[in-house]
């Protein structure tokens, strides 16, 4: 099984990679950063051979009596049109590993409807959780979008969080996770721990909330932020050290496969260093 540091998910998968850019959350791409060390072209798409790692979370869970979470196209995005003629395969892959819950994640909802497998609408692929990324109040249609389409479980991916979207429509929406940026820019557009309180405060009662990072230039960096200002906002001190973290997920039918936490928390100096006007990486 491929494990991933990303805290939504037990592993990621990239049927292919590559992609463009199209919308203000897509600056300082990580996937981009990420293609470019190695050599690719980042605006080719490109298929890759790691079809065999959803079959082996897959097992692992079976064997554990359990359910997986897997992150679909994380160097991608799954309904990119380069990408119609090897959907199919992957949509098949989708159907076969039952034990696995499957994250597409996409900023191109409009794209959606059209590529849904025969099967859709008639819940063989139950399994699979549609989402989309909202930072920023001009991608609310997608959304809007994502909200007309059937499915079991739809989540928000609001990261990076660049802007107050406090007036966010979360009907429908059965998960939202909220960071900020990482890499060279994340000084540039770093995220206010009240913007994300704002869509924390809109998610209750009721939807499962993950906090994944305040900005920095470390990805889950910060993961105890939000708790941190939640508690300074009460009124009440807390210890960095042991404040719990804001990292729920939606019910599943078996219990989910233990996470494994890679990310740093911040430091009682690094907290208030990073509540301070920006000055230079945090």
């Amino acid at each position: 099984m491929r494990e991933t540091k990303i805290s939504w998910a037990h592993a990621t998968w990239n049927p292919w990679t590559g992609c463009k850019k199209i919308g203000p959350e897509c600056v300082g791409c990580y996937a981009e950063a990420i293609l470019k060390r190695g050599g690719r072209d980042f605006k080719t798409l490109a298929l890759t051979q790691t079809g065999m790692t959803p079959y082996q979370l897959d097992a692992e869970a079976k064997r554990r009596n359990s359910v997986a979470i897997c992150f679909v196209c994380s160097l991608s995005d799954f309904f990119h049109e380069d990408a119609d003629h090897w959907r199919a395969d992957a949509w098949q892959v989708i159907r076969d590993c039952t034990n696995v819950k499957f994250m597409l994640l996409t900023k191109r909802p409009e794209r959606i409807e059209e590529c849904l497998p025969a099967g859709w609408y008639r819940g063989e692929y139950r399994n699979a959780w549609l989402g989309v990324t909202c930072g920023v109040r001009s991608a609310y249609e997608r959304v809007n979008i994502l909200r007309s389409i059937q499915c079991d479980v739809r989540f928000l991916s609001i990261e990076p969080l660049m802007q107050s979207i406090k007036n966010i429509d979360l009907s429908g929406i059965g998960w939202v996770a909220v960071g900020g940026m990482s890499g060279p820019l994340h000084e540039k557009h770093r995220m206010n721990l009240a913007w994300a309180a704002e869509i924390y405060d809109r998610c209750q009662p009721g939807i499962p909330f993950l906090f994944k990072q305040s900005s920095n230039f470390v990805s889950e960096r910060g993961i105890n932020g939000l708790s941190l200002f939640l508690q300074e906002r009460a009124g009440r001190q807390a210890d960095p050290a042991t404040v719990p973290l804001l990292r729920a997920h939606p019910k599943t039918e078996l219990p989910l496969l233990p996470f494994i936490d890679y990310g740093k928390r911040f430091s009682a100096r690094e907290y208030t260093k990073y509540q301070q006007p920006r000055s230079g990486r945090s």
